[in-house]
């Protein structure tokens, strides 16, 4: 929106004025951490899904980096909070960035820290029925993830090269999305979400050790072990994305998202309802506020 505003070092200006120098370090370099975050508005509150879990990611992200964070995470809490009440937004998607304010020069400033809010408006109602539609995924064959433990499970805008890639590669050869290998040819992620496949009634998910530690995929594991499903945590062969009963996708910006084809091998379930599908609507639910069991998860304001 025209008038709306952003957060900058601990002030609310608009975004129009939000502008930074072309020649910083994290422009060059993508040396900036960040984090997407879902605020969801229900009735006259807003709720926002696992706040503090996501500014936990946050700091451990600066950790990797060596960033002093200054504002404590109740600052930050209020920050995000205080933002979305004077856009008056309903539902929006949340992003927090922090990067040096160093020149491109030095790959080892020692300057001072950015620190940035933004939040982009939806409609929850296109949101929830873009998160019914199936997608169909290729799998990249220009990049693989390559990253591993502290790297992997840190959100580094530079890291995101490799998924911005696979996008466009899927995107060009008629598919939604890319799964990303890793060096030992499996499974990982798609470009920018988890991935659960479903075989015999047990949900595979690929090891977290070269994976981001997805949000929405650790709730949805504890999701489905409350609702008696099994999940195991293993390398999944791209093979077995062709015999698959089903596969789905987590994100944050994305929910649950059923696959519907794997490049040309589409994915049947005969089941009449997918254990998918059952996620998807338990998920709706709770970022809904429809399931008092999941209170803790929401930040109600």
């Amino acid at each position: 929106m025209k008038n709306s505003k952003i957060w900058v070092n601990g002030e609310y200006i608009e975004q129009v004025k939000g502008i930074v120098n072309v020649s910083l370090n994290t422009i060059h370099y993508g040396t900036s951490i960040f984090e997407g975050i879902l605020c969801v508005g229900t009735g006259k509150k807003k709720v926002i899904f696992r706040l503090q879990e996501h500014i936990e990611r946050l700091y451990y992200s600066a950790k990797v980096l060596n960033f002093n964070i200054s504002y404590s995470k109740e600052e930050w809490y209020k920050a995000i909070k205080g933002l979305i009440k004077i856009n008056n937004y309903k539902s929006c998607y949340i992003r927090p960035v922090v990067f040096m304010d160093a020149s491109y020069l030095d790959l080892s400033p020692k300057e001072k820290l950015s620190t940035i809010i933004m939040c982009k408006q939806f409609n929850i109602y296109l949101f929830l029925l873009q998160m019914r539609r199936k997608v169909k995924l290729t799998v990249s064959k220009k990049v693989k993830n390559t990253w591993e433990g502290v790297l992997a499970k840190a959100k580094i805008s530079g890291k995101y090269i490799n998924s911005a890639i696979a996008m466009i590669e899927a995107k060009e050869n008629g598919f939604d999305d890319s799964f990303l290998l890793n060096e030992h040819k499996k499974v990982c992620e798609a470009s920018s979400s988890n991935v659960f496949v479903v075989k015999d009634g047990i949900i595979k998910t690929p090891f977290p050790d070269n994976i981001l530690n997805g949000i929405t995929r650790d709730s949805i594991i504890k999701i489905g072990q409350n609702l008696g499903y099994s999940f195991v945590e293993q390398d999944i062969a791209v093979d077995e994305l062709y015999t698959a009963d089903e596969i789905f996708l987590t994100s944050t910006a994305r929910g649950i998202k059923l696959v519907s084809r794997v490049n040309s091998k589409k994915i049947v379930d005969s089941t009449k309802m997918k254990i998918g599908q059952v996620l998807q609507r338990k998920y709706i639910e709770i970022i809904l506020g429809k399931d008092d069991k999941y209170d803790k998860w929401l930040s109600s304001f």
